[in-house]
């Protein structure tokens, strides 16, 4: 657990008109890009653990004859799910919704458990059920936007968090975990916008303070990166502030400065997650292919739903000739974000290479629709129309290429005569 988590590890959700018993929560890392890598660090211990915080109600009803009332049920489902024996505990919450079907606690437990056995879309149809009888429950809000981070679906999940924090703003679990699905979606603005409110009011919260600092460095807002990294570097964290600097010097395009610094971070802490990704970008920057290659790699062991290392490794594999591997991360990745223009790129090149050529022309296609500025793009669609016998079309896309390339040459500022 990381060391400044000790006072949150305790920490479990609540459903209104339910008893509520903690279950220890998982120490498990949150999944940032590249650039946010700090701000999985600092808060990872209390937000997917929340996943399997237990809810429990005592339904306080009583039945007649042998049938086992509400109550028993309840408590016997209670004593399943806490001895381990979650498949047990789901078979009595099933029956004790059958008898109260109206039961917000019932079915949130239920979900509680179906989300511990990696059940997350059964999960999500009880809470969803749950909420129909309790619209604005922020445990219920909370535990379904986490079974929708468990599936790596980071757009629901931030519009879920939305609703809760638009209810509940003083929620510091849906703050942590909204402002992680804002840089996963490459949402920095946004992660900007929820954070730097927290930051101004407590610039001493070590969470908020790397989260913003790699939403701002990311989006290119470097001062105000290297203001949050003096606040973080007052904590005496070294390794912390190293991996920051890191990412601001990747950002400035000191590459070979940020190879050295992260590799610094690295050598005293080789686990500091998020410092992989942010390594095999700078050495990839730098020319060293089968270096970014394998810390691309060690990335994906410890966050397997990054986009970028995703995106980055399959793009280098596709390269390579290695479609097979490349396919599996592009589509990863694509599935990750699929509104990103990279990965719609990406996987076009990959169709090009599979010989899906309709398939590629219409990603090709959409990104030069989404981005008419990006000239690769008009460059595989001349060669692709050329394949497919479009002329015409194929002699737009090479004027294209021309047009931009002209753009480019008289944005450069012109060098002075000696």
């Amino acid at each position: 657990m990381h060391r400044l988590a000790a006072s949150l590890a305790g920490n479990f959700v609540f459903c209104y008109s339910c008893r509520a018993m903690p279950v220890e929560p998982k120490r498990v890392m949150l999944a940032l890009p590249w650039r946010r890598c700090a701000l999985r660090h600092a808060f990872a211990f209390s937000i997917l653990g929340c996943c399997l915080l237990g809810v429990w109600v005592g339904a306080g009803l009583q039945a007649c004859g042998q049938t086992r009332s509400p109550q028993t049920l309840s408590e016997d489902a209670d004593a399943a799910y806490v001895r381990g024996d979650v498949q047990e505990a789901i078979r009595l919450y099933e029956e004790l919704i059958k008898v109260e079907p109206d039961s917000v606690g019932a079915r949130t437990n239920l979900g509680v458990a179906l989300a511990r056995l990696g059940r997350y879309n059964d999960a999500v149809a009880q809470y969803d059920e749950a909420l129909k009888r309790a619209p604005d429950n922020p445990s219920i809000l909370l535990n379904l936007a986490l079974a929708w981070y468990k599936q790596a679906a980071f757009y629901t999940a931030a519009v879920k968090l939305e609703r809760l924090r638009a209810k509940h703003p003083e929620n510091r679990q849906s703050l942590y975990l909204l402002a992680d699905c804002y840089l996963r979606l490459g949402r920095n603005p946004d992660a900007v916008a929820l954070l730097q409110p927290v930051y101004n009011a407590d610039p001493n919260d070590r969470a908020v303070d790397f989260a913003l600092g790699t939403a701002l460095i990311r989006a290119g807002q470097i001062k105000q990166g290297e203001v949050i990294i003096e606040q973080v570097a007052k904590t005496g964290n070294q390794n912390e502030v190293d991996l920051l600097t890191g990412a601001a010097q990747l950002a400035a395009h000191d590459n070979k400065a940020a190879a050295s610094t992260i590799h610094k971070a690295l050598e005293s802490e080789p686990d500091l997650p998020g410092a992989w990704l942010l390594y095999a970008r700078a050495l990839l920057d730098n020319g060293d292919h089968e270096g970014s290659r394998a810390a691309f790699l060690r990335a994906l062991q410890a966050d397997p739903n990054d986009f970028e290392a995703n995106l980055y490794l399959g793009g280098m594999l596709r390269y390579d000739g290695n479609i097979a591997d490349a396919t599996s991360y592009l589509e990863k990745a694509q599935m990750l974000r699929p509104a990103s223009m990279e990965a719609c790129f990406q996987i076009g090149l990959l169709n090009l290479a599979r010989g899906r050529l309709q398939d590629a022309l219409s990603d090709l296609q959409r990104v030069e629709h989404q981005s008419p500025d990006f000239k690769e793009v008009h460059v595989q669609l001349a060669a692709l129309y050329a394949r497919l016998h479009r002329i015409e079309d194929s002699e737009r896309e090479r004027i294209a290429v021309v047009e931009l390339d002209e753009k480019a040459r008289k944005q450069v500022p012109s060098q002075p005569q000696p």
